[in-house]
């Protein structure tokens, strides 16, 4: 997971290992190839991890051009479904495309706590297609559980989870 001062104690602690593992858990419930997530602090992007290299290759794309799918979703406040990435913009990004791995199919959508915009978090396919309604939808809720649980993390002084009896750590 990257970069290394994601407000967690140090890259392959606890906080990477629940990344990588909600990010995991996002691409087997959204049925794609991988994901992304693209967090905002203090005014700038950060790519915040990969569900696998593409993953990786594209958050960390996005944010070292400056431009891409998970930009316009996360200026527009609406999700945006890219068919095909290599396609001329607005249906694709091009000049994302070379550095983002074998992504081809993205789909954006805003992670929000509260009204804010807090990031994007990008599925993807490895093959163009359309993002139909129904995907959209899961994305959309996907999204929402990932800033619900930002939100968590953020406002509770309290472990989220204690140890219980019987159970090893």
């Amino acid at each position: 997971m990257f970069p290394p001062n994601t407000g967690c104690p140090g890259a392959q602690g606890h906080c990477a290992r629940l990344l990588a593992s909600t990010l995991t858990t996002v691409t087997d419930a959204a049925q794609v190839d991988g994901c992304g997530l693209i967090l905002v602090a203090n005014g700038a992007p950060h790519a915040v991890g990969g569900s696998d290299p593409d993953g990786r290759l594209l958050e960390r794309a996005q944010v070292a051009i400056g431009s891409g799918p998970a930009f316009r979703c996360m200026i527009s406040g609406r999700a945006v479904a890219i068919r095909d990435l290599p396609a001329d913009y607005p249906h694709g990004h091009p000049e994302l495309a070379p550095s983002a791995g074998r992504v081809r199919a993205v789909l954006s959508v805003p992670v929000t706590i509260g009204r804010i915009v807090a990031g994007s978090l990008d599925l993807y396919d490895l093959e163009p297609h359309d993002w139909p309604p129904a995907r959209l939808t899961a994305g959309t809720e996907l999204a929402e559980v990932i800033g619900s649980v930002l939100y968590l993390l953020a406002t509770t002084s309290e472990p989220v989870s204690s140890p219980i009896s019987g159970v090893p750590r």
